[in-house]
């Protein structure tokens, strides 16, 4: 084969470049399908596993309220709505905070796009709201990320209808001079209990807003400005995601594929 000149360039040259253009292309995209590790679970073999804080990092029970509060963090194998994977499970509590959270590979300060399947199992009254998905930061020593609402960006969670047994709606909370529970935004109503459904977010951290959708239900996005307390501006960098049930918002749910 003749060996062909472009320039002071040689055929071979130029190959090489364009293969070592798509190796940095292939290694950007490894890089960024690593942000979160794990994301369905299968690296874990028990609960205890999941809850401990993975060194150099993966998921955790971060909140720490207590032995029995961890213990509600639970990995399950068996079928549930038809997933037959491997996945999280949160189980709901009256009394304590349970987290299942994992910091990023690197800080997020400008875009950022995130899913997960979410499968609600139950909603205890009489605060009927639980299921908490939640990006953020860890700037507040002590609790661990996303717990208190200055750490918080996306801030999202599911209700129960009322008057219905078995009807729930996906809201989130924006930001606001005063931020109270009962001002929320409904992003998809009428949806199931006990049924798997994906949420995906796309966020614009430097313009403090982002998208929700729920792909295959509510395909268009919703708009939202970012969760903000009073007295603080919102997380310029996102650093990890949680989901949470808590003492005054008890759930059951299920958290399988995080991608």
């Amino acid at each position: 084969m003749k060996r062909r000149v472009f320039g002071n360039t040689t055929w071979y040259q130029l190959l090489g470049g364009f293969l070592c253009l798509g190796l940095v292309t292939i290694a950007s995209a490894s890089a960024q399908g690593t942000l979160v590790v794990d994301g369905d679970f299968e690296q874990n073999e028990k609960g205890q596993q999941l809850r401990a804080k993975e060194d150099p990092r993966g998921w955790y029970e971060s909140r720490k309220d207590g032995k029995a509060a961890r213990l509600l963090l639970k990995l399950s194998k068996k079928s549930v709505g038809g997933n037959k994977t491997t996945k999280a499970m949160i189980k709901a509590s009256p009394e304590y905070n349970t987290y299942l959270s994992q910091a990023f590979a690197q800080p997020i300060s400008d875009h950022l796009e995130m899913q997960w399947d979410v499968y609600v199992k139950e909603i205890f009254p009489p605060y009927n709201r639980s299921a908490f998905q939640i990006l953020g930061d860890s700037s507040i020593k002590g609790r661990g990320p996303n717990a208190t609402g200055r750490e918080r960006f996306v801030f999202l969670g599911f209700e129960n209808i009322p008057g219905s047994d078995s009807k729930i709606n996906l809201f989130a909370f924006e930001g606001g001079v005063d931020v109270e529970w009962d001002k929320k935004t409904l992003l998809v109503e009428n949806l199931d209990l006990k049924h798997w459904y994906t949420v995906k977010v796309v966020l614009d951290v430097k313009a403090g807003f982002y998208h929700v959708s729920m792909p295959g239900v509510s395909d268009k996005p919703v708009k939202l400005k970012a969760f903000k307390t009073k007295k603080h501006p919102i997380p310029e960098e996102i650093t990890h995601v949680s989901f949470a049930s808590w003492n005054d918002g008890p759930g059951t749910f299920y958290i399988d594929n995080v991608r």
